[in-house]
């Protein structure tokens, strides 16, 4: 079963389970899978994820998709060491 995402109350359903995400996390994951099979950069991620203005650092990406792949365990979510992250489909 794919992983169904539900605007209203910013959650991931996947295999009858409903997970709610903290507000970036949530907003990445949705990036992520609506670029299927395409890597992301980390600077792609920063630019359309985070407001301008905001100063964050690259691997601030990564401590978010560590926590995604926590509370989504077996998500398709690829790293591409050096490039960025892909949405495995």
């Amino acid at each position: 079963m794919d992983y169904i995402i539900n605007n209203e109350d910013k959650s991931i359903e996947h295999n009858g389970a409903k997970v709610l995400l903290p507000r970036k996390e949530f907003m990445l994951f949705k990036y992520l899978k609506s670029n299927p099979n395409r890597i992301i950069s980390r600077d792609e991620l920063l630019e359309n994820i985070w407001e301008n203005g905001v100063v964050v650092l690259s691997r601030t990406i990564d401590v978010h998709m560590r926590r995604i792949r926590k509370r989504l365990p077996g998500a398709p979510i690829v790293t591409r060491r050096c490039y960025g992250y892909m949405y495995k489909k």
